[in-house]
């Protein structure tokens, strides 16, 4: 990439590229992200609704908070237990609506912590 081209005016997030500069070496220039600048308004737009939609599903008992929320976070079952301190089979029994009253509460505890909310959310959050 040339110098000239890789100017994108994004004060919100600067980074560093390595680019071909005027006189042919090679060096860094800083500059605002593409991505951030173009895309971000999207990626937000599509998260809401992903958040929305999931949120409807725990309201109907289609999914329990728990699934909810990894999803969100982009967590698998394997990488939740993990971080939680249980095994994968009990988090995806937790992820099953008809289980998530059944958690213990310490172990609820732990999954708030996980997802950064708390243990009112993701109750309020089943109980419609």
């Amino acid at each position: 990439m040339k110098e000239k081209d890789s100017f994108v005016d994004c004060p919100e997030q600067q980074l560093i590229l390595y680019v071909e500069k005027e006189d042919g070496t090679y060096g860094p220039v800083q500059t605002g992200s593409f991505i951030t600048k173009n895309y971000i308004d999207d990626f937000f737009e599509k998260r809401q609704r992903l958040e929305m939609s999931l949120k409807e599903q725990v309201r109907k008992k289609e999914i329990s908070p728990i699934a909810c929320y990894m999803t969100l976070e982009d967590l698998t079952p394997a990488e939740t237990a993990s971080r939680v301190g249980i095994s994968v089979r009990k988090v995806r029994k937790h992820m099953l609506p008809q289980y998530f009253p059944k958690i213990k509460p310490s172990v609820l505890e732990k999954y708030a912590e996980v997802f950064d909310v708390t243990v009112i959310q993701m109750t309020e959050l089943y109980n419609g």
